[in-house]
C-alpha cells in the first residue's frame, strides 16, 4: 500500500519530441509533498502523443502494487485502491479472459479491456485513474463513485491538448504554460462555500471530474462526459425497523473487514459522536490484535471531544492515543497547510485533519474513518430543521414570508427562518455559507456572481416531504461530503497516509438508499440506524447526546496564537489575486473579529487560505 499522484499529458495536434515529453511529464511532479526518492517513473507511447506519468509519496512499505499496467492493448495508471478485487478477477476469469495477477491496476487494466465503460461501474473502491487504448488512441480519465479521489485536467483553450493530475497544483506546470487567469465566478464560489466543488477549477480552462464520472477523450480533441453512477434522487425504499437495522449493519461489517484485509499496520479515527466509534467497535470485533484509535484533543475548550472518545476506548478495549494541541501547535502547521492544499481550500478542519494524520502516520500507515456517515444517514441538523418546516414549501415564497414576519412580531407563534428561504436550494445555499454576500460585496466589490451553471443546489417543485428528505441526502452528498473528502485527502497524501471510509463504501449506500429516511430522524433525533447498531456494542449512556464536529477555536485563536499570520499574510503584501481585494474593508473586518464585535473566523481564513496557496504555488 502507497499513496501516489499522477499525471498525464495528450495533444491533439501531432506528437511530442520524446525528450519533451518526458521532461514535461516530470515538471509535473507534485510539489509541496514528501515523494520517494526512488519513486516516480513516466510512460508514453511509441507516437509520443499522450504520456503517464506517477510518483510515490513517501515511502509506506517496499512492495507495494504497481502503479502502471501495459498490455498489447492498453495502458494504465492508478491512484487509490478497489475492495473488490478478487470479485472482479473472477468475473474476468468466468468470461474466459485467463488468470490475472495480484495487481489490482491489471485487473481493472483487463476489466477496462473487457469491458470498456461498463467496467467502472463493477469497482468498488476509493480511485481515479487514466486508461489509453493505443489502437483506438483513445484516454479515459475516471474517479470513484463518492469522490474520494481526486482528478483534475486542463483543456488548452486553442484545442493543442489537454493535461489531468491527481494534484491541481501539477496542472500549473503542464507544456503549455499556467492554464489561465483566475475565474472571478469560481472565486466567488470558493469565497462562499470555502472549497471549490466540481467541476469547477480557479483558473480558467481547468476543471475538476465530478464523483461517479469519466470522460472520453477521443484523439481529434473531442470529449464526451459520462456519468457511470449517481446518488438516486427518488431511491427505492423496502428497508424499515430492524430490518433496516440489520441491513446496514451487514454491510458495514462487510465493508470494515474489506477494508482491513491489506496486511499493513492500520489504526482507526476514534472522535466522540457515533459514525467513528461505530467503525471502531466493528473493527476491534473482528481482530485479534491490538488496534490503535487516535483522537486529537483541544483541552478546555467547549467542543472537546476527547473525554467522550477516550470513554468510548476504554470500553472497545483499543489502544487509544490521545493527542492535545493549541493555538501554537497551528502556528506552527500553517505553512505546511498551505503546502499540502494542492487547490485553494477553506474548511480551516484541516488543521486537525492534518495533526491527527502526521499523530497517526507514527505508529501505522493507513487509518479506518467514519466519513459519511452523516451524509449517508441524516446526521447533521439541517436536514432535520428543513423537514420540520417543509410542507410549508407548498406555499408561494411571499405567502412564507408572511407568516414567518408576523411570527417575528408575535402576531401568530414564532416561525423558523428557513421558512423566509425563497426555495430549500436557497436554504441550503445560505447555511452552508459562512462569508455573507453583504460582507464580501465590501471586501471584494468588484467580483461578479456564481458561475451561471452553478447548480449543485437546485430543487425544482415541492412534492412532499419524502422527496425534501432524499433532496437533502443528494445535496449534502455531492456539498459537505466533497468539501471532507477534498479536505482528509490533502491532510493524509501530505504525510504519505491513506485514510480509508468504509461508510461510504458501495454496498453501504445502497443499503442507507433503501432505509426509510424518516428513521433516521424518528423523534427529531439524527441517524438513528447508526445510533441503534453502535448500542449494540456501547451502553446507551456512553453515547452523547449531541453533535459536536472535528473542529477547533478558530477565532480566539486569531486574536492569539495566529494573530502574527494573520497580520503578515493579509496586509503586509499586496493580496491576489491583484486589485481584487479592499484593505481598507478588509482591515475594517479583521478589527472587528478582533474586538469580538463578529466572528469572522470563516470569511478570514478563505481569504488566508488563498493567499497561503498563491504564495505556495504561484
Amino acid at each position: 500500500m502507497t499513496t501516489r499522484s499522477l499525471a498525464g499529458l495528450i495533444s491533439f495536434t501531432g506528437s511530442f519530441p520524446a525528450y519533451q515529453l518526458r521532461e514535461d511529464l516530470q515538471r509535473m511532479k507534485p510539489r509541496g509533498i514528501s515523494l520517494r526518492s526512488d519513486s516516480g517513473d513516466v510512460w508514453f507511447d511509441p507516437d509520443s502523443r499522450v504520456g503517464f506519468g506517477y510518483w510515490e509519496h513517501e515511502a509506506v512499505d517496499a512492495t507495494s502494487q504497481a502503479a502502471i499496467w501495459e498490455t498489447n492493448r492498453s495502458v494504465l495508471v492508478l491512484i487509490g485502491k478497489i475492495y473488490n478485487e478478487e470479485t472482479v478477477r473472477a468475473e474476468l476469469e468466468a468470461c474466459g479472459e485467463g488468470s490475472c495477477s495480484h495487481s489490482e491496476t491489471e485487473v481493472i487494466c483487463r476489466a477496462l479491456e473487457t469491458w470498456g465503460l461498463d467496467a467502472i461501474d463493477r469497482l468498488n473502491g476509493m480511485f481515479a485513474f487514466a486508461w489509453y487504448e493505443k489502437k483506438a488512441r483513445k484516454l479515459l480519465l475516471a474517479r470513484d463513485h463518492a469522490g474520494i479521489k481526486p482528478l483534475y485536467y486542463y483543456i488548452h483553450p486553442n484545442g493543442k491538448g489537454m493535461a489531468f493530475a491527481s494534484r491541481y497544483n501539477q496542472l500549473l506546470h503542464t507544456h503549455w504554460g499556467e492554464p489561465g487567469p483566475v475565474r472571478p465566478d469560481v472565486l466567488n464560489l470558493f469565497l462562499r462555500l470555502h472549497h471549490i466543488p466540481p467541476p469547477y477549477g480557479l483558473l480558467q480552462n481547468t476543471y475538476q471530474l465530478q464523483p461517479g464520472h469519466a470522460v472520453l477523450i477521443h484523439e481529434n480533441g473531442r470529449i464526451e462526459d459520462h456519468c457511470w453512477w449517481q446518488l438516486p434522487r427518488s431511491p427505492h425504499i423496502d428497508l424499515y425497523e430492524e430490518e433496516a437495522v440489520e441491513a446496514a449493519g451487514a454491510a458495514i461489517e462487510s465493508a470494515v473487514a474489506s477494508q482491513r484485509a491489506e496486511d499493513i499496520p492500520l489504526g482507526v479515527f476514534l472522535s466522540g459522536g457515533v459514525d467513528s466509534p461505530l467503525i471502531t467497535a466493528i473493527a476491534r470485533e473482528q481482530t485479534s490484535a491490538d488496534l490503535k484509535a487516535f483522537t486529537i484533543g483541544n483541552p478546555d475548550w467547549r467542543q472537546d471531544e476527547s473525554a467522550d472518545a477516550g470513554a468510548y476506548a476504554m470500553h472497545l478495549d483499543v489502544d487509544f492515543r490521545l493527542l492535545n494541541i493549541t493555538g501554537a501547535d497551528m502556528a506552527d502547521l500553517i505553512p505546511r497547510v498551505w503546502e499540502a492544499q494542492s487547490e485553494p481550500f477553506a474548511d480551516y478542519s484541516i488543521l486537525p485533519s492534518m495533526m491527527v494524520c502526521r499523530f497517526a502516520r507514527e505508529e501505522v500507515r493507513a487509518a479506518l474513518s467514519g466519513d459519511g456517515g452523516d451524509e449517508l444517514f441524516f446526521g447533521y441538523q439541517r436536514p432535520l430543521s428543513l423537514l420540520r418546516n417543509g410542507t410549508d414549501f407548498r406555499f408561494p415564497w411571499l405567502l412564507r414570508y408572511g407568516l414567518y414576519a408576523a411570527g417575528r412580531l408575535g402576531i401568530i407563534p414564532a416561525r423558523s427562518e428557513v421558512i423566509a428561504a425563497r426555495s430549500p436550494a436557497d436554504y441550503y445555499f445560505g447555511v452552508n455559507c459562512r462569508t455573507s454576500e453583504k460582507d464580501l460585496s465590501k471586501l471584494a466589490p468588484d467580483l461578479p456572481g456564481l458561475p451561471r451553471d452553478f447548480s449543485l443546489y437546485k430543487f425544482g417543485r415541492y412534492q412532499g416531504k419524502p422527496d425534501l428528505a432524499n433532496y437533502s441526502r443528494v445535496v449534502e452528498f455531492y456539498g459537505q461530503l466533497q468539501r471532507g473528502l477534498k479536505k482528509m485527502e490533502m491532510a493524509s497524501s501530505y504525510y504519505g497516509f491513506e485514510v480509508r471510509t468504509p461508510l461510504l463504501d458501495r454496498r453501504v449506500i445502497e443499503a442507507s438508499l433503501r432505509i426509510d429516511p424518516f428513521m433516521n430522524m424518528k423523534d427529531n433525533n439524527r441517524k438513528q440506524v447508526l445510533v441503534k447498531l453502535l448500542q449494540r456494542y456501547i451502553p446507551r449512556e456512553i453515547i452523547p447526546t449531541s453533535k459536536r464536529g472535528f473542529a477547533v477555536p478558530l477565532g480566539d485563536w486569531f486574536r492569539d496564537s495566529l494573530r502574527p499570520v494573520v497580520e503578515d499574510m493579509l496586509f503586509s503584501a499586496d493580496l491576489y489575486p491583484t486589485g481584487l481585494f479592499n484593505k481598507k474593508e478588509l482591515r475594517t473586518y479583521w478589527e472587528q473579529h478582533l474586538r469580538k464585535e463578529k466572528d469572522h473566523k470563516w470569511g478570514l481564513w478563505s481569504i488566508l487560505a488563498l493567499q497561503g496557496w498563491a504564495r505556495a504555488n504561484l
